[in-house]
């Protein structure tokens, strides 16, 4: 049996970075950007990876160049 996680978060990017942040985060392995605000807000999905856990990926998210926070607003955790 195997775990399938999902999270939904809010990333709040640096005054005039959030397309450059968008990009960085859109590369990452399960991440997903679903909308952005003008004043510098994502909505992004984070679900598990090939390789790369849900948990994993949430605690690189504040190593992106940008990134000022990062709100977890979703969590979401099945079994298959």
């Amino acid at each position: 049996m195997s775990e399938y996680n999902v999270c939904g978060l809010l990333v709040h990017a640096r005054p005039g970075m959030a397309v450059g942040v968008q990009a960085r985060l859109a590369a990452l392995p399960g991440v997903e950007v679903h909308a952005r605000t003008t004043d510098d807000r994502l909505v992004v999905s984070v679900e598990d990876a090939p390789q790369c856990p849900c948990l994993e990926t949430l605690t690189r998210l504040q190593d992106i160049e940008g990134v000022l926070a990062t709100a977890l607003v979703y969590q979401h955790t099945d079994q298959d």
